[in-house]
């Protein structure tokens, strides 16, 4: 991992990794967008299974390197790696994905739920990883006010992970 983070041991990563296992639709291409990609694991597993496009960013410019090494070492060169600031992504975009990872702390996943949620594809999966136990419940009120419901929990030590898709009417801005 050198200085990122996401070694595939941590109980939020691996959560992670099993739901990309079981949204794969082998056959079909389904895109894959990973928010604070780190060391690039999870970006690097979507492209071993077959996801495409997949694309991947991190606000630290060193966790990009270190993705990119990562990638390399893995003999993975479709991955669309870029250093970006989720804070300053435009609020809308045309680019929707089937499965989106934002494996953030609490108050980037509401805070930027609308950059989130409006690159999901309909019908998407979103997982929502790395948030402390005591933070789920605001972090699931947020994205239910979208009208989005949690398909899958997860609790590993101190961490809450969830999956989440579109349940009723669509409310993205």
């Amino acid at each position: 991992p050198g200085l990122s983070f996401g070694t595939g041991q941590h109980p939020t990563t691996r959560f992670c990794l099993e739901q990309l296992v079981a949204a794969r639709q082998p056959g079909t291409g389904q895109g894959f967008l990973d928010m604070g990609t780190g060391t690039g694991i999870l970006a690097i597993a979507a492209a071993k299974l077959g996801y495409e496009p997949v694309v991947a960013f991190d606000f630290d410019p060193a966790a990009v390197r270190i993705a990119a090494d990562n990638a390399r070492r893995n003999r993975v060169e479709t991955i669309a790696l870029q250093q970006a600031d989720l804070t300053r992504l435009p609020r809308r975009t045309s680019e929707r994905f089937d499965v989106i990872c934002a494996n953030l702390t609490h108050d980037l996943l509401t805070g930027e739920r609308d950059r989130i949620v409006g690159r999901l594809q309909r019908g998407g999966h979103l997982l929502l990883a790395g948030i402390l136990n005591h933070q789920f419940p605001g972090v699931e009120a947020a994205y239910r006010e979208t009208g989005m419901a949690r398909t899958a929990l997860h609790t590993g030590g101190e961490w809450t992970s969830g999956v989440f898709r579109f349940d009723g009417p669509d409310r993205r801005g």
